[in-house]
């Protein structure tokens, strides 16, 4: 009888056992949580001297809590926002001639109508889902145009530029294509 009770208990150890989870090994079965949370972004208006010199400007950016405005004091604007999805930010340039200001066709300007970004939509925990950026090698050079035409770009408002960046819940941004 002694034996069949061994080999009872030895037929149901193994039962048992090869019934058993293999994903109990590590002991945290719990997969990582990589639902988007927010996105963030860098943004950049590049400028020149000579654009601080003779124009007024200012950035108007909406960081997903309403719209903010600055006075552009140094050559280059950068501001980084960060908001929970969804959310739609905007960047908006106004440049205007300073009054007092008359530019003369006897010497040349230089302005930079250009913008970088860098952006990330990450989860609650910081992790990175998706990364996008236009920013080049270096800073743009700029543009050297005499006074009139330089005018004419002010007054025009060729040098404006107004930027959204619209992220629904899943962190995806039609204007950026940031790939799924």
């Amino acid at each position: 009888m002694t034996l069949a009770a061994v080999l009872c208990c030895a037929m149901t150890t193994t039962v048992f056992t090869a019934c058993g989870s293999d994903d109990d090994a590590g002991g945290n079965t719990q997969q990582p949580d990589n639902t988007p949370a927010y996105a963030e972004m860098t943004f950049t208006f590049w400028g020149t001297q000579d654009m601080l010199d003779i124009a007024d400007m200012t950035v108007t950016y909406n960081d997903g809590t309403g719209d903010k405005t600055e006075t552009v004091t140094t050559v280059d604007w950068v501001k980084t926002v960060r908001a929970a999805l969804p959310v739609s930010f905007k960047f908006e340039r106004k440049v205007t001639l300073k009054e007092g200001v008359t530019l003369s066709d006897d010497q040349t300007y230089s302005y930079i109508n250009a913008f970088t970004y860098d952006c990330w939509v990450r989860t609650a925990n910081r992790t990175t889902l998706s990364f996008y950026t236009n920013e080049g090698p270096s800073k743009p050079k700029p543009s050297n145009q005499k006074g009139s035409k330089v005018n004419e770009f002010i007054t025009s408002g060729r040098l404006n530029k107004t930027h959204t960046y619209d992220f629904d819940k899943d962190g995806k941004c039609p204007q950026l294509d940031i790939p799924e």
